[in-house]
C-alpha cells in the first residue's frame, strides 16, 4: 500500500472507530430510558451540546483544565438528571400513553434549550473547541494520531465495555432487564420498579453527557451539532431495536464508520441522509429492530 491508501485507512478507522463510540454511547443512554421508562427522550441533542458547552464555559472562563470540566460536568449533569426526574419526569410515570406525553414535554424542553443556547452561546462564537488532555501525537506509520483523540477512544471504548459488564451481571442490570420485559411481573419479584426508573433515567442521561464532552475533546463544533445527534441517536435506537443497548453498539460502531468513509468519500451531510434511509429500511421490513432487548 502507498503512503496515500495508508493514511486514507488509518484516518477511515480511527474516525470510524471514535464516532462509532460516541455514537453507540449516547445512544445507548437514550435506549436505556426509552426502553425502561418509556420515554422518548428528544432532548438528548441538547443534553449533548449542553454537556460540551458547559464543559467550554468551565476551560474559556474558569481556567479549569479538560478534565477537571469534564469532571465537573458530569457532577452537575448527574444532579440536573436526579432534579428533572424529581420535578418533572416522575409526575407521568402512571400516565396513560406515557411515551407521548414525555415526548411532548421532552420536545418542549428542547425548544427552551435551543433558545437559550441561540441568546447566548450562538452571540459569543460560531465554532468551539476543547483544550486536549493529552498533548501531541504518535505515529501509526505515516499517519499522525493526536494523543488526545487516542484518549478518548479508549475512554469511550472503555465506558461501552463498563456500561455491558453493568447492565450484564449486575443486580441493577438484571433489575433493569426485568422491567425491560414486563414492569407489573417484575414488581411482583420485589424490585423496585419506580427507583429502577429514576437510576435508569438518570444513567441514560449521563451516559448522553459523556458523550458530549468526549466528542467536544475530539472535535470542534456548533450548536447544530445537537439536532444531528439527536437524528442519529434515534435512528441507532430504531435501527438496533428500541430497548436494545447491544444493537445501541453494533448500529453505533457501523453509522461511525459510515460517517467516516462517507464523509471522505462525498460529505458529512450524505452520511446523515444515509442514516434516515437505512432506519426507513428497517422499518418497513424489521419495525422492531435488528435486535430484541
Amino acid at each position: 500500500m502507498t503512503d496515500a491508501q495508508i493514511l486514507i485507512l488509518m484516518s477511515t478507522l480511527s474516525t470510524g472507530l471514535i464516532l462509532g463510540a460516541i455514537f453507540a454511547l449516547v445512544a445507548a443512554g437514550v435506549t436505556i430510558v426509552y426502553g425502561c421508562v418509556w420515554l422518548p427522550n428528544a432532548s438528548n441533542g441538547q443534553f449533548f451540546l449542553l454537556a460540551s458547552l458547559a464543559a467550554w464555559t468551565f476551560t474559556a472562563s474558569f481556567g479549569w483544565t479538560s478534565l477537571a470540566a469534564a469532571a465537573g460536568v458530569l457532577i452537575l449533569g448527574t444532579a440536573l438528571s436526579y432534579l428533572l426526574e424529581w420535578i418533572l419526569i416522575r409526575r407521568l410515570y402512571d400516565t396513560p400513553n406515557r411515551n407521548v406525553a414525555y415526548f411532548v414535554v421532552t420536545l418542549g424542553l428542547t425548544q427552551i434549550m435551543t433558545g437559550i443556547f441561540s441568546l447566548t452561546y450562538a452571540k459569543w462564537s460560531d465554532q468551539f473547541t476543547l483544550p486536549p488532555v493529552i498533548e501531541g501525537i504518535t505515529m501509526f506509520g505515516p499517519f499522525p494520531m493526536p494523543n488526545n483523540r487516542l484518549l478518548v477512544m479508549g475512554v469511550s471504548l472503555l465506558v461501552l465495555v463498563l456500561l455491558f459488564v453493568l447492565l450484564r451481571y449486575h443486580p441493577y442490570g438484571r433489575a433493569l432487564r426485568a422491567v425491560f420485559q414486563n414492569r407489573e411481573a417484575a414488581a411482583l419479584r420485589g424490585v423496585n420498579v419506580r427507583a429502577i426508573y429514576r437510576l435508569s433515567f438518570v444513567l441514560g442521561s449521563v451516559i448522553i453527557f459523556l458523550g458530549g464532552i468526549l466528542f467536544a475533546l475530539a472535535y470542534s463544533y456548533d450548536l447544530t451539532v445537537a439536532w444531528t445527534m439527536s437524528i442519529t441517536a434515534f435512528a441507532i435506537m430504531i435501527i438496533g431495536g428500541p430497548g436494545s443497548v447491544i444493537g445501541a453498539v453494533v448500529v453505533g460502531m457501523t453509522f461511525g464508520f459510515t460517517q467516516a468513509i462517507v464523509s471522505i468519500f462525498a460529505s458529512p451531510t450524505a452520511a446523515t441522509f444515509s442514516y434516515l434511509g437505512a432506519m426507513l429500511l428497517i422499518l418497513l421490513f424489521r419495525p422492531s429492530g435488528l435486535f430484541k432487548r
